[in-house]
């Protein structure tokens, strides 16, 4: 599976000028946008062997060492954190956006709305999963074990977005903590790496999460912090040349939140 580097797609793709993505809440989309949502994961779900989502969840397992404290990424993990899954969603939402212009990666708004989407609680999405340098190829039926009721609070996640007093490395550390408590908490395929993007929720869950970022990257106190890597561990693989500095800020990547 090829990408591009990290700019959206060329304008001739859509009509007229670059679109500029607005990501909404789940829990604000309009039936017209739900259905979009679904229809469209559902599209990329449906198209090869394997289906161009289940391709996207093989390059999270694969990757998932490069990009996280655990399962061996350690220091260099916990910098790429926030930046790989930054450009992971962008190539999906761009993925989505080949299907259908108007398709957006919707967030999960989980230290106020602290349940699922209504419209999302009872999807049934079973995704063909190619091998793995871990798995063999396997069969993925979206399982879920609710327990939201010890999400982080809202007033954990506003005191994280406005805190300029911590540096990078402290920022990503706590953002990544909150995120692991929220895989947890939804339980089931979530909870599990290799194969948790094959729930639809993991998307929203990282828009999120990301979202979270944006906002304490736009502090002015913020916007010099950066992840502490070298030029070689920069690079967000397997998207060689994009790095931590070209998804550095969603101004320059056509998407906001709203």
């Amino acid at each position: 599976m090829s990408f591009a580097p990290v700019s959206r797609q060329e304008p001739s793709t859509f009509t007229g000028d670059f679109i500029m993505t607005h990501r909404k809440s789940a829990f604000e989309l309009t039936a017209a946008e739900q259905n979009r949502f679904l229809q469209v994961i559902t599209a990329m779900n449906t198209d090869n062997d394997p289906t161009l989502y289940a391709q996207f969840v093989g390059i999270h397992a694969d990757m998932r060492h490069h990009m996280h404290t655990g399962m061996g990424g350690g220091a260099v993990g916990r910098q790429r954190f926030l930046p790989w899954h930054r450009d992971f969603l962008l190539k999906f939402e761009t993925a989505m956006q080949q299907i259908d212009p108007a398709a957006f990666i919707p967030y999960w708004h989980w230290s106020t709305d602290r349940a699922l989407p209504p419209w999302l609680a009872e999807i049934n999405f079973t995704v063909i999963v190619p091998a793995t340098d871990m798995t063999a190829p396997q069969i993925v039926n979206v399982i879920r074990h609710l327990q939201l009721d010890a999400l982080p609070s809202d007033a954990q996640i506003r005191h994280l977005e406005t805190n300029t007093k911590m540096n990078y490395t402290q920022f990503t550390a706590t953002l990544e903590s909150y995120h692991n408590t929220v895989h947890a908490l939804v339980g089931g395929t979530m909870n599990d790496i290799m194969i948790s993007p094959c729930d639809p929720v993991f998307w929203m869950h990282h828009a999120e999460v990301d979202r979270i970022c944006s906002i304490w990257q736009a502090d002015p106190a913020n916007q010099a912090k950066r992840p502490g890597l070298s030029p070689t561990s920069a690079i967000l693989d397997p998207w060689d040349p994009d790095t931590v500095n070209t998804v550095a800020s969603i101004t320059t990547l056509e998407y906001d939140y709203i």
